[in-house]
């Protein structure tokens, strides 16, 4: 993996919203509470994170960078969903 992948803002959303416990059907709901709990600044920081990886379309490292800090694998088409509908739901506030 390429170590000078750093994405705080996606780590920490991955860790401490999207966890372990968490299932995909509450990502919507997750998405909520990350924008009414936390400053403008890290939602726009979540959101510049996100948009670079879809720009970056480097999906193995997002693999792991994804398996390491929310202990998930996703393939690159469920990863895509996720990392979508994450950005989809952080504009709806």
């Amino acid at each position: 993996m390429n170590e000078d992948l750093k994405y705080d803002t996606f780590r920490y959303f991955l860790e401490c919203y999207f966890n372990p416990s968490a299932n995909y059907e509450e990502l919507e709901t997750i998405v909520k509470e990350f924008n009414l709990t936390e400053k403008s600044k890290y939602r726009q920081n979540l959101q510049q994170e996100l948009e670079q990886i879809l720009q970056l379309d480097n999906w193995d490292d997002i693999q792991e960078f994804v398996r390491k800090h929310a202990m998930r694998k996703m393939n690159s088409d469920r990863l895509n969903w996720f990392i979508r509908t994450i950005l989809y739901n952080l504009n709806q506030s």
